[in-house]
């Protein structure tokens, strides 16, 4: 088997993207360390010619476009452009970028699962919706191998562990007392839940992740997930902040919102740290089948933690970022690097970057690389890359030069994705006329996608909007969410 050349970057001990001042801060130690101890005459070379190239722009340039093409990568990513020439102008110029990561070799992680579910049982979810719960649960069980692990905890204004976190094949002989008494009729166990008190998303986040974030974590994946049908009260700040830590310890998070009256917005927000997942369950029959598309899409894992890399030209603003498949996130466009997520299941993982090019009054040449760091199936971290030249000249954009088929049906998703989110934005700040009029729209492209549901919602909205003023809660997660779901490149 041919060996890759080693990456200089590797060599001197700094990131992709580090900046002068960290490359010859990397080179000073590397020479302080030389003055007190034997370096080995081989690995000084290296550490030198690493040095010569990265302090050198042109030649770190020219090493850049070569290196970052590598294929020593387990992973394989592809790239299309709108377009490969920008034109003179004296406004802003829009480029899209799709991204698609796929495993180079059909082979994928089966590492035990530890998962934490957290349930709300709010007064709002007393009934049907936590008796679905608890039989989804159940079901869940099932489907569970011995080696993986499980805990629940319920919440309301204040968080109960019901099931502690336990393999599943062992947890009723837990040395543990209460964890083994707990195991040993999970059915009891879930239906001593009772509904009450509001709803306080944080205490049952910060419960659920202490049962997480155990010694033995690094040999799981691990995941929390969110079920709740209600608006966190006060502690929306705390959530995001959990969030974000729960990320920096590689634990991923799903939420999932059942019925109309939560905040999706907070739900997006809440999974973006560790490029997560949020859901829509429209009915309490659907809750088991959501949480086991779930747990099989995290039981198939070619690739974890991916993050995308900043590192474009001053004259590129990336102003949107969006994981189109295997299902549609909207990425936090301004965190750097841009979590990702797993790459899981059996679909590629599909992005879709949206940057505004500067005026470019001048001819001028770019190059803009992107760079996908991960961590492989056997633990080791890698990098998958591409790069892209781009010129700027009066010949641009006077050919006829057509994107791929693939960018181009990833864009037509994006806009109707952006024109519902619109309608909401203008009917919540009273434009209600403009609203009705852009519903109308959409139930046209809709009905021209072929989903004929979400085509009569739209229609429903916009009647609605012209009657009475407003928007259902319902009409608008059904959109959302019914849009996200159309929403991706198809494979071929």
């Amino acid at each position: 088997m041919d060996q890759q050349p080693a990456d200089i970057y590797a060599i001197l001990g700094v990131k992709h993207d580090a900046g002068p001042d960290e490359i010859e801060a990397a080179f000073a130690a590397w020479s302080e360390r030389a003055l007190v101890e034997s370096i080995d005459d081989k690995v000084w070379e290296r550490v030198r010619y690493a040095y010569e190239v990265l302090s050198n722009p042109p030649r770190r340039e020219i090493y850049d476009s070569l290196i970052i093409e590598t294929t020593g990568s387990s992973l394989e990513l592809d790239l299309a452009l709108s377009t490969e020439g920008v034109p003179l102008l004296d406004t802003p110029y829009i480029l899209y970028a799709l991204l698609t990561l796929r495993p180079r070799h059909a082979v994928e992680e089966r590492r035990p699962l530890n998962i934490g579910l957290v349930i709300d049982r709010s007064t709002s979810m007393r009934g049907e919706r936590l008796e679905k719960v608890a039989a989804a649960v159940e079901l869940l069980l099932d489907k569970l191998g011995p080696e993986d692990r499980l805990s629940l905890v319920s919440f309301s204004d204040r968080a109960e562990v019901v099931l502690p976190a336990a393999a599943i094949g062992t947890a009723a002989h837990s040395p543990d007392p209460a964890t083994a008494a707990a195991w040993r009729n999970p059915h009891r166990q879930l239906e001593s839940i009772v509904a009450s008190g509001g709803t306080e998303i944080y205490q049952g986040l910060r419960a659920g992740l202490a049962q997480v974030a155990t010694p033995s974590a690094k040999a799981y994946t691990n995941h929390l997930i969110l079920l709740t049908d209600g608006h966190t009260y006060g502690d929306a700040g705390d959530c995001l902040n959990l969030a974000t830590q729960a990320a920096a310890h590689g634990i991923g998070i799903t939420a999932f919102g059942l019925g109309a009256d939560w905040n999706d917005a907070f739900l997006d927000a809440l999974v973006a740290p560790s490029g997560g997942q949020s859901h829509y369950i429209e009915r309490p029959d659907d809750i088991f089948s959501h949480l086991d598309d779930r747990l099989q899409g995290l039981g198939a894992i070619h690739a974890r933690n991916l993050t995308l890399s900043r590192s474009w030209p001053g004259q590129f603003t990336l102003r949107g970022a969006f994981k189109l498949a295997p299902l549609f996130q909207p990425l936090t466009a301004d965190l750097a690097p841009i979590p990702l997520g797993d790459l899981e299941g059996r679909s590629p993982m599909a992005v879709l970057l949206e940057f505004l090019v500067a005026p470019q009054p001048i001819a001028a040449r770019f190059r803009l690389p992107f760079e996908v760091q991960f961590t492989a199936t056997n633990g080791a971290a890698q990098v998958a890359g591409r790069s892209a030249r781009l010129i700027a000249d009066s010949s641009c954009g006077s050919d006829d030069n057509r994107p791929p088929q693939a960018l181009i049906e990833a864009v037509r998703w994006l806009n109707l994705y952006r024109m519902q989110e619109k309608a909401w934005e203008e009917a919540q700040s009273g434009r209600l006329d403009t609203a009705a009029a852009r519903m109308r729209k959409l139930t046209t492209r809709y009905m021209e996608t072929g989903d004929l549901r979400l085509a009569r919602q739209a229609q429903l909205e916009a009647q609605q909007l012209a009657h009475s003023g407003t928007m259902s809660p319902e009409g608008r997660k059904m959109l959302k969410y019914g849009t996200r779901s159309l929403t991706g490149p198809d494979e071929t």
